[in-house]
């Protein structure tokens, strides 16, 4: 039985660590709020995406004919763990755990107060790495961490007139977002991801990049996201 009054994981979108070069300001207040969180009694999954890296690498690859989706999934992938490897040295002065857990099977069992997860097989984005590490280690909600700040009925700098959803059922999600994923796809939650959280019964928090915004949904305070469940 685990000592911690919760188990948070919390998918953080690689554009908030490299929205063009590295955001140290932004890696060195989501320092403070994990160590702050872990006095207070979490343990805290930090499941990293690829960000501006990422989409770099990918965008380069694709002006190949002979790339497939599988090997950009593979380029999302390694830079990830570079994105994973980063945190796992900055938290070094925190307890966090010796490595970057990459498969979701490894999680069970691992106590330290930080985990850092990484990525290790194409089809996904780290959202759905996100959902398997909450099922592994018993968490009942997840959080989406990244420059997108709600759920919408369309993408509002296409249409002003979108609405945005302060709740939505997985069903209701799930009908405004495309049915497969596709590397690089931008939506608030990826597709794959979302039918696990659907069938796992996980609730996942869409909450902007702002780090005072993370600290007001962990201590149950108004803030402002999408609660889909």
């Amino acid at each position: 039985m685990s000592d911690y009054r919760e188990t948070i994981v919390i998918s953080m979108g690689g554009s908030l660590v490299v929205p063009d070069q590295i955001d140290v300001d932004f890696i060195k207040r989501m320092k403070d709020l994990v160590r702050h969180f872990n006095d207070e009694g979490y343990q805290i999954f930090l499941v990293l995406g690829g960000g501006k890296t990422c989409r770099n690498y990918q965008a380069a690859a694709r002006t190949f004919s002979n790339v497939t989706d599988i090997d950009l999934d593979w380029i999302g992938i390694t830079s990830i763990r570079l994105n994973a490897e980063l945190f796992l040295r900055i938290m070094s002065d925190i307890n966090v755990h010796p490595k970057v857990i990459e498969r979701w099977q490894d999680a069970k069992g691992v106590d330290e107060p930080v985990v850092i997860v990484g990525a290790y097989e194409p089809g996904c984005s780290s959202d759905t790495d996100a959902i398997e590490m909450a099922r592994v280690v018993g968490a009942n909600r997840v959080i989406n961490f990244s420059n997108v700040s709600h759920v919408y009925s369309e993408d509002p700098k296409q249409n002003p007139d979108a609405i945005r959803y302060d709740t939505l059922s997985w069903d209701q999600y799930r009908s405004i977002i495309p049915d497969t994923w596709t590397p690089g796809l931008s939506t608030p939650f990826d597709p794959v991801g979302a039918r696990l959280a659907e069938e796992s019964g996980i609730t996942v928090a869409i909450l902007g990049a702002s780090v005072e915004n993370l600290e007001a949904y962990l201590k149950g305070h108004d803030f402002d996201g999408t609660i889909i469940s």
